[in-house]
């Protein structure tokens, strides 16, 4: 099947969604384990609390799925010592504008212009995440690399970074082991329908994205904390992207939450380790691949400036 899009790990165009009214608790929503087997959300909580990182992985413009995010968090943070939230959506150097939204410091109107403007889809849609989290006094963490660097290497490698801007990623940058997974984001980055020359280079942004939250998650993870990961399904599918790279830094063991459309189907059951599913599933499981903004390629290769040290 068509799986769920990297959507902006790329870098996408969007619409805007409206925020539905508040829904009930998970309860109204089923949940199933990595074999298909319906199970109680008591079960899935006591499972992911059992992890040191916790995924649960989104279909960016969805409501419902940001609901299961909040509500994953409260639920959490009731039950784990020192937990924590860490955002996709956020790079690790915009922590200070994090800190100062998260303290009070920055008011919310201010914060969600910045959040629209640095990540496209409305504020309104994370609010939810944001607003359990100061309920329950949750520290709240960015994850992400620059996004002038993943544009740059999408266009050049990750070799035609200059020595500065090269320091600012983690030293160890690699694809995953997983072979289930470089496919899928092989057939992911084929489908925005670059030219061939320039898929390698996509796939080499991929990681850097990856790799840099992987990191950050083992950092946070490193304070004693718990991690709370609000991320993109295609960071986390097979606890390969973000998940493995924090695990190889020493971040585990790790469980992963896919917010899903309807039952997962048998060929889906290797993608997470549970799957949550609104009691009246969309009619399209999953969205199309977007047009990439960050990968957007003309059909010839760029003039890549050599480096200079």
């Amino acid at each position: 099947m068509d799986l769920p899009a990297l959507a902006l790990a790329f870098g996408v165009a969007w619409t805007p969604v409206p925020v539905p009214a508040p829904k009930p608790s998970p309860a109204a929503s089923a949940v199933y384990d990595a074999s298909g087997a319906a199970r109680t959300w008591g079960e899935a909580l006591a499972d992911l609390a059992a992890g040191r990182v916790v995924a649960v992985g989104e279909t960016h413009d969805d409501p419902e799925h940001h609901r299961i995010q909040a509500e994953v968090l409260a639920a959490l943070a009731g039950r784990t010592p020192r937990l924590a939230v860490a955002f996709e959506m956020v790079g690790f150097e915009d922590q200070a504008t994090l800190d100062s939204f998260m303290s009070g410091a920055l008011s919310e109107d201010a914060f969600a212009a910045w959040w629209k403007a640095n990540w496209g889809f409305d504020f309104a849609l994370y609010k939810p995440i944001f607003d359990a989290a100061k309920a329950a006094g949750v520290p709240a963490y960015g994850l992400n690399a620059p996004r002038e660097l993943v544009k740059a290497v999408s266009k050049c490698g990750l070799a035609s970074l200059p020595p500065a801007d090269r320091a600012r990623l983690p030293v160890d940058i690699r694809e995953s082991a997983d072979a289930r997974y470089r496919a899928y984001v092989l057939d992911s980055v084929s489908g925005h329908g670059a030219p061939s020359w320039a898929i390698p280079r996509m796939i080499e942004a991929m990681a850097v994205w990856n790799e840099t939250m992987g990191q950050r998650i083992a950092e946070i993870a490193a304070e004693g904390r718990v991690v709370l990961v609000i991320a993109g399904q295609g960071h986390v599918f097979y606890k390969a992207g973000l998940i493995e790279s924090a695990a190889r830094r020493g971040a585990s063991p790790a469980r992963t939450l896919l917010a899903w459309s309807g039952a997962p189907q048998t060929n889906e059951l290797a993608l997470g380790d549970w799957f949550s599913a609104a009691s009246a599933p969309a009619i399209k499981r999953v969205p199309d691949l977007p047009k990439s903004r960050l990968f957007h390629h003309s059909r010839t290769p760029p003039r890549c400036a050599a480096k200079t040290f």
